[in-house]
């Protein structure tokens, strides 16, 4: 199956359309997606990129170089250039050179069209530089993925890095993961897969460890301390963070159960010492 059939049975015209690859691999757009300001990101651009057409279909990139998932069809509405650009910048847009006046803003319509497929349709896209594209060079679909479960494949084998863990959480496909994840409690371990930081917590509520996990996926820091001192220094550094699982415990568990066992782990990985660990005490 291919992009262009999928197009035609919705009735996108590729003559009209461009696809967008937007690739999760670049540090600011990974940040961005994450945030959900993918919409704003992608109606600034450093060119007239989108004036000769008059909808885009927009994907993201995968970890994987050569795949992209779906997320929605636009409607170009109008453009401008120059100082106005500036104002169309939402509250907490991270990157305000975006908006700066060497770019040109989109207005851009979502619609309905194929929004039973956002996220779940993924293709082929072999070129990862070319971003931009017509329609017309067409594209294999890998999978309808929604249509298709994700096995949970047991708690020793739990690796997720953040965008995973977003995924884990919002995207049903994951519904077994979250199951799973929301059926114990557990000892857990964060590592900045840059530098090798770690940090060391424990869960003992009744929402589990997914409920803990969402938390940091939210804030980025989960409200710990040496965390937020962490990226303050390094502000991107969650995009790096690692989710694992180093012991799982039963539910429920006391505070001072889950704190003690926690507390072994902490003295045998040493994260508490500022060379090795991200743990204040």
């Amino acid at each position: 199956m291919h992009l262009s059939s999928i197009f035609k049975e919705y009735g996108v015209d590729i003559n009209k359309t461009k696809i967008l690859r937007h690739p999760l691999s670049k540090t600011d757009v990974a940040e961005i997606y994450a945030k959900g300001m993918i919409e704003a990101y992608q109606s600034t651009q450093t060119k007239t990129s989108f004036k000769d057409c008059e909808y885009i279909a927009s994907f993201v990139g995968s970890e994987m170089g050569s795949e992209a998932t779906f997320i929605g069809v636009y409607r170009v509405v109008s453009f401008f250039s120059g100082a106005q650009v500036a104002k169309q910048m939402p509250a907490g847009y991270p990157y305000p050179n975006h908006f700066d006046d060497t770019h040109t803003y989109y207005e851009l319509e979502k619609l309905d069209i194929m929004n039973d497929l956002e996220n779940k349709l993924i293709v082929y896209w072999p070129n990862a530089r070319s971003w931009a594209q017509w329609a017309k060079h067409d594209k294999e679909v890998l999978s309808i993925a929604s249509r298709e479960e994700i096995s949970f494949p047991g708690y020793e084998a739990v690796i997720l890095k953040y965008s995973q863990l977003g995924d884990v959480i919002s995207n049903p496909r994951y519904r077994k993961w979250n199951e799973a994840l929301s059926n114990i409690n557990a000892i857990y371990l964060i590592c900045d897969s840059m530098n090798g930081k770690q940090y060391i917590g424990s869960t003992y509520g009744k929402q589990g460890l997914l409920g803990r996990w969402s938390e940091y996926y939210k804030s980025k820091d989960g409200g710990d301390a040496k965390i937020k001192e962490h990226l303050k220094s390094y502000p991107d550094a969650f995009l790096n963070f690692q989710f694992t699982i180093l012991r799982v415990l039963q539910k429920p568990i006391t505070i001072n159960e889950a704190v003690e066992i926690e507390n072994l782990y902490k003295d045998k990985l040493l994260t508490r010492e500022s060379v090795y660990g991200l743990n204040m005490n």
